[in-house]
């Protein structure tokens, strides 16, 4: 597999090839792979991180944008969930406050709302009280304020495009805003690679390797990019792959039996609607949504909707776009205009199948050793969500040295609550006096200060290395789409594919840059990117022509299916 190119990080995530055998092959480069691969590595397991697509391309980017403790799970009685929840919400602040940061949302209750304001009253101290620690050891102008009632007038006043006739009031608590899941997601690979793990994308798992006693001993890897296959051997091997772990363990699913109940979830990007908080909401129509602002934008979802076949044909149906409608206009003073729709995201959640439907299924994970079946040597997991990734990580590591101690080597200890991720800015004391640090370097840069702010956001103590390359090259602090309020430079491409493994023009836009995160990117942007890759990957015109194309074409699609919607 080709070689990444410069820096530390990016010798690191691909290398010149794959060689040797590993200790640990994870399967899945989601957030659930990610923290099991940090995990293994912070152990000090020699370990590889194989993703078929890009770094959190799946259903970990196509998030609400939320760390939260799962508050509508307590109607489940889901306590355990929610507990978890709660302790992983505080890790995650105290690892990337640059990325993650408090909002507060409103939990509206109208007259017909069930169950009543009193009800979710009590829920939500409940949930506060699960929560007694939730400031401890968090920056101090991160923390979370109680939660409180707030009345009709006041909650109009800050929530415009409430229906206000049946209109209670809310409950105000704070959760957590993921600002930029895909650079999080980085972020803590980075931390993993750090320790030692090495990272593929664009490396599908095509076969388990057996041996003849029937243990798995590795994976066959299809490189996606450069052809060939490659055999990597590994001690042990855990499938991560979500959605697709069933595709990964290929003629081994039926014997391990392994299923899993996929969950579509789609949102809504849409304009700006006025409010400066989340909205947390159940429709008439008995369906909950949140209204998150975010990026001077709106998500509003997500659908739970049960899916059969293959997670890569789930898209956004006019359905899908109709239904967010349908509960949203149903609490909203005036039905959404449909011209403020900009995009959906659309992502399949790998539910445990317990039996419930989708929506109520509990968001737990868990973990299978298939020597139980007779495959030793290989564990699956499933379910699971994002805030309680970190955890899932430590657990499945857990599992696997009890299980397997005969056939791995000796290791470390390794705690990951406390443990900054990867550019982590450190013990400031505050995120303000962090950032202000960070625009007062390299003042003769002349960079502006909404980029340098825009930088140590996504980058942590990593955006000097990317002011370094605008040092060497004073033409990368261009701003790529300055006029949909985008502050990308193209120093971030460089840096995306020289120290961050991107590889095609869609690593880059959607999950190097917030370019692609924003709603629809302009031929213009996506030529400017493209052309700054094209001596990186070396890459010919038809190349060009072709990643342009492709990412039009694709959102040509998506924009046919929101305007085919009245």
């Amino acid at each position: 597999m080709a070689s990444l190119g410069t820096g530390d990080f990016g010798d690191r995530v691909l290398g010149p090839a794959v060689h040797g055998e590993y200790d640990l092959a994870v399967i899945g480069g989601g957030i659930s792979g990610v923290q099991i691969a940090r995990h293994a590595a912070g152990h000090g397991l020699r370990t590889i991180l194989l993703e078929r697509e890009d770094y959190g391309s799946g259903t970990s980017s196509a998030t609400t944008k939320a760390i939260h403790g799962g508050l509508r799970y307590l109607e489940q009685y889901d306590f355990g969930v929610v507990a978890e929840s709660l302790a992983e919400r505080r890790y995650l602040g105290i690892a990337a406050p640059h990325l993650v940061q408090p909002r507060s949302f409103l939990l509206a209750a109208y007259e017909w709302s069930a169950p009543k304001a009193p009800v979710l009253g009590a829920g939500v101290a409940l949930y506060e009280a699960m929560a007694a620690n939730r400031n401890f050891r968090v920056p101090k102008d991160i923390r979370s304020r109680r939660f409180r009632w707030v009345n009709k007038q006041e909650l109009l006043a800050q929530v415009p495009w409430l229906q206000p006739q049946d209109l209670v009031g809310a409950w105000r608590h704070d959760d957590t805003l993921n600002l930029h899941p895909e650079r999080l997601l980085l972020a803590i690979l980075g931390s993993a690679i750090s320790d030692g793990a090495t990272a593929v994308n664009h490396a599908e798992v095509i076969a388990l390797l057996r041996e003849e006693s029937g243990r798995v001993r590795g994976v066959e890897v299809l490189d996606r990019l450069g052809g060939g296959s490659h055999e990597i051997r590994a001690k042990v091997t855990v499938n991560a792959a979500g959605p697709w772990v069933e595709s990964a363990l290929g003629e081994l699913a039926e014997v391990v039996g392994v299923k899993v109940k996929q969950s579509k979830g789609v949102h809504l990007l849409t304009r700006d609607l006025g409010s400066r908080e989340g909205v947390y909401v159940r429709g008439r129509n008995g369906h909950h949504f949140m209204v998150n602002p975010w990026e001077g934008r709106t998500l509003i979802g997500p659908t739970d909707t049960l899916i059969s076949g293959s997670a890569d044909e789930a898209v956004t149906t006019p359905e899908d776009i109709e239904l967010l409608l349908e509960t949203f206009d149903s609490v909203a003073a005036e039905p959404l205009d449909r011209a403020a729709i900009e995009a959906t995201l659309v992502g399949v959640r790998p539910l445990v199948d317990d039996g419930a439907d989708t929506y109520t299924s509990s968001r737990r994970f868990e973990i299978f050793n298939h020597a139980e079946s007779g495959v030793p040597g290989l564990f699956t997991v499933t379910g699971g969500k994002w805030t309680t990734a970190r955890a899932m990580g430590e657990k499945v590591l857990e599992k696997v040295l009890k299980v397997e101690a005969e056939n791995l080597p000796p290791t470390r200890k390794f705690d990951s609550r406390h443990l900054p991720v990867a550019g982590s800015f450190g013990d400031f004391g505050s995120l303000e006096a962090a950032f202000e640090a960070a625009l007062q370097r390299e003042p003769e840069l002349g960079i502006p200060e909404r980029n340098r702010l825009h930088l140590a956001r996504l980058y942590g103590t990593g955006h000097g290395a990317v002011l370094e390359l605008i040092r060497q090259d004073p033409g990368l602090a261009r701003e790529i789409s300055p006029a949909n309020g985008c502050r990308d430079i193209l120093a971030q491409v460089v840096y995306g594919v020289c120290e961050e493994g991107a590889r095609t023009l869609r690593d880059v836009v959607d999950r190097r840059l917030t370019l692609g995160t924003l709603g629809l990117v302009s031929e213009a942007a996506l030529r400017l990117v493209a052309e700054a890759l094209r001596p990186l990957l070396g890459w010919r015109a038809e190349d060009t022509e072709s990643q342009v194309g492709e990412y039009l074409r694709t959102q040509a699609a998506m924009r046919a299916v929101i305007e085919s919607v009245g």
